[in-house]
């Protein structure tokens, strides 16, 4: 699936953003606005705005369902975890130790603050060259105007789907019919097979 490109039209249709922001991110899914990013312990999910840098969504802790309370909204965005392979060791070990032996995972020398900073400074980099990385292949993709007629055709397609509404009775799926999807290959060129909606 791919997301019908951002018109000027719909960056037009956008709402504006408060200057109260500490950080825009795009809306979620195949949004174009610009949006507030959530702040730590506000309630996020799958369908609500993205979590500030730093932040990631989580659901509650001893949740039943975690994954339901992500796609509800209700998680919570709190600072990034990342499981230390040291701790995970300990802690089966504590679970599966048995009398007599000694885990040698466990007795290695604790490292020291220097070790803990280099490695937090390589992936704070890490990080950042992977932002970048993104970041440019969305101007690219966005620069990407040289589209064959049928990439053309089936944009314009899912750029109707996005603007309709269902204001009448028939139902959301009925105004599809009357639309033409083309039939593209992977290159983006027209499949000798086209097909009509039945």
């Amino acid at each position: 699936f791919r997301c019908p490109s951002c018109t000027a039209e719909r960056l037009a249709a956008c709402p504006k953003v408060t200057a109260l922001c500490a950080e825009i991110v795009r809306e979620p899914g195949c949004g174009c606005c610009p949006m507030c990013a959530r702040l730590e312990g506000e309630l996020c999910g799958v369908y609500t705005p993205r979590c500030s840098s730093g932040l990631r969504c989580y659901p509650s802790t001893g949740a039943e369902l975690p994954l339901q309370q992500l796609i509800q909204g209700l998680g919570r965005c709190e600072q990034k975890v990342e499981l230390d392979v040291t701790t995970i060791l300990n802690n089966q070990a504590a679970t599966n130790e048995v009398h007599g032996t000694e885990n040698p995972l466990v007795r290695r020398p604790a490292m020291d603050a220097w070790h803990w900073q280099e490695s937090a400074r390589k992936q704070h980099l890490n990080e950042r060259k992977t932002k970048m990385r993104i970041n440019q292949l969305e101007d690219l993709r966005t620069q990407k105007v040289s589209q064959s007629a049928c990439q053309q055709e089936l944009d314009m397609v899912l750029e109707e789907i996005s603007k309709m509404t269902a204001e009448d009775n028939r139902g959301p799926l009925e105004d599809l019919y009357g639309l033409k999807f083309p039939n593209c290959d992977r290159h983006g060129l027209y499949n000798l097979k086209q097909c009509n909606m039945s």
